[in-house]
C-alpha cells in the first residue's frame, strides 16, 4: 500500500467494503429467504384459518382469482399439513385410490424437499408414513406400526404438500374431494 496515494486507498478500502457488504447481504438472503418463506407457510395467517398444525388441511379448488400461492395451478386439488416431529412422531396416512396422478411432498423448515411419493410409487397401496425427527430416529421414541415407512425428517418442523391432478373439479368433484381427504397428518405421543 506504500505505493497507493490516499485517493486511491480510499477507494480502494470503500470498494473492498462494497464487496463484503454484498458478499453478506447475499449469504444472508440465501439462508434466511427459505427459512422465512417456510415460517410464514406454516405458522401465518393462513396456516391458523386452517388449523394445519400436524393435522391435513384441504384449502378450496384453484380458480383463476386464486392468488394465496404465486401462480397456482388449476389442474391441481392441494392438501397440506405443517408437521412438528419435537414431540414424537407424526403418522400421515393416504389412499386415494385415483386413477390419474396425485403425489405427496415433505419440506423440510429451509424449504428443502426431502421426500416424495406418487401414484406410480405406491403402486395402488396405501402410503403410510412414520416421520420422525433426526434425534428421535435414533433414540428409538414409538415404534412405527407394521408396514409404515419411516421418513426422517432434517428439521423439527416442515410442510406437506399433497396434489392430486384434475383435469375438470367440477365435473370430477365427486371422486376427487373423497380421495384428497384420504389424508391423515397426526402427532403421535411419546410412549
Amino acid at each position: 500500500m506504500k505505493n497507493f496515494s490516499d485517493t486511491q486507498r480510499l477507494w480502494f478500502y470503500r470498494g473492498l467494503t462494497l464487496l463484503a457488504t454484498a458478499i453478506l447481504v447475499h449469504l444472508a438472503a440465501v439462508w434466511a429467504a427459505p427459512r422465512l418463506i417456510m415460517q410464514v407457510l406454516m405458522n401465518g395467517p393462513m396456516a391458523k384459518t386452517m388449523n394445519m398444525h400436524n393435522q391435513a388441511a384441504y384449502p378450496p379448488a384453484v380458480t383463476a382469482a386464486s392468488r394465496s400461492v404465486v401462480m397456482p395451478s388449476p389442474d391441481m386439488l392441494y392438501s397440506v399439513c405443517a408437521f412438528d416431529v419435537r414431540n414424537g412422531p407424526v403418522r400421515v396416512t393416504a389412499d386415494p385410490k385415483l386413477p390419474s396422478y396425485w403425489s405427496i411432498a415433505l419440506y423440510a423448515a429451509n424449504s428443502d424437499n426431502f421426500f416424495v411419493i406418487n401414484d406410480r410409487q405406491a403402486a395402488g397401496k396405501p402410503v403410510d408414513l412414520w416421520l420422525v425427527s433426526d434425534a428421535s430416529a435414533s433414540t428409538g421414541s414409538p415404534q412405527p406400526p407394521a408396514g409404515s415407512t419411516v421418513v426422517v425428517s432434517p428439521s423439527n418442523s416442515g410442510f406437506l404438500l399433497m396434489r392430486v391432478l384434475t383435469g375438470n373439479y367440477d365435473a370430477e368433484k365427486d371422486t376427487l374431494e373423497p380421495a384428497r381427504r384420504t389424508l391423515q397428518c397426526s402427532s403421535v405421543a411419546k410412549g
